[in-house]
């Protein structure tokens, strides 16, 4: 009878812990999926006090080859996945921080950027100069603060912004189109480009 109540007692006590171990065990799995993805807007986009000049030449101080604007706009649903699906990524993140200051741009916002010509506008007017109508729209800028490439359109996944990246870094844009350079490495731009037009004269 002893060793019955004995063997009960341990048995509720086992009971009472597993709640407990399924909590840890469910604990560390999650943690270990989020290991790989991180906010894009700590980690992928600086916070920028709209001073471009005075980035690029941060930029140039650190090393790094030039800056990436990421022209967005809060309704537009490619961006969003954009920021969910691509930027998010750790190892996204630490290959375009050791090479690019990446900026993002509301093409609506009325947060004013500091031009490469020394004149400051919002940034909405600063989109509008830089004839961005429809998001989201990838511009690489080199030191000089000089747009070398535009992608247009939806990034899918982060290989293919890491691709893009490549197509930066090793200088392809010099001699050869994105498109060409993706069938060299075996990949070819979609057809479609999914963008979510920004009709820039309203009133917002």
């Amino acid at each position: 009878m002893a060793l019955a109540r004995a063997n009960n007692g341990m048995w509720k006590i086992a009971m009472r812990k597993l709640p407990l171990t399924f909590l840890i065990l469910f604990t560390s799995i999650s943690f270990g999926a989020d290991l790989d993805t991180r906010n894009p807007r700590e980690y992928f986009f600086i916070q920028s006090f709209g001073d471009l000049p005075e980035e690029m030449d941060i930029a140039r101080e650190d090393g790094k080859l030039g800056m990436l604007l990421f022209f967005e706009s809060d309704d537009c649903v490619y961006c969003r996945r954009m920021l969910k699906q691509v930027f998010s990524q750790r190892s996204v993140q630490d290959w375009y921080a050791a090479r690019f200051v990446s900026i993002a741009v509301d093409v609506f916002g009325d947060v004013e950027l500091k031009d490469f010509d020394g004149i400051t506008l919002p940034s909405k007017v600063f989109a509008n100069q830089r004839q961005i109508f429809a998001t989201p729209v990838v511009s690489f800028i080199d030191l000089n603060g000089i747009e070398i490439h535009r992608h247009s359109g939806m990034i899918r996944t982060p290989q293919e912004l890491m691709l893009l990246g490549d197509y930066i870094a090793d200088e392809h844009y010099i001699d050869a189109s994105y498109e060409a350079f993706l069938q060299s490495q075996g990949e070819q731009i979609s057809n479609e480009i999914l963008t979510t037009p920004a009709s820039l004269g309203d009133s917002r």
